[in-house]
């Protein structure tokens, strides 16, 4: 699937719509798709930083149950647990 289908969540400046930031699950999502990223795919660089900077400091409000995997996909992201 081509990176710019990520675009709809970017405002016309080029900057991620911070609406997206209330959606936890949205975020986490948005984080892992971010690690299949290829060399040189700059939307998903982009949403990376976007998506762990968020992440990382949300984690403090979030329910105990929910900011356990938050910390867990910040620490190792899914296709990183996966074996080869």
């Amino acid at each position: 699937m081509p990176s710019d289908v990520f675009n709809k969540f970017r405002e016309s400046n080029g900057e991620f719509q911070e609406s997206t930031t209330t959606d936890v699950m949205g975020m986490l999502s948005l984080y892992e798709a971010a690690h299949l990223r290829t060399h040189g795919d700059d939307i998903l660089d982009e949403a990376l930083v976007f998506a762990t900077t968020h992440l990382q400091s949300i984690v403090t409000n979030l329910s105990p149950t929910l900011a356990k995997e938050v910390v867990h996909a910040l620490k190792q992201p899914l296709h990183k647990g996966f074996p080869f």
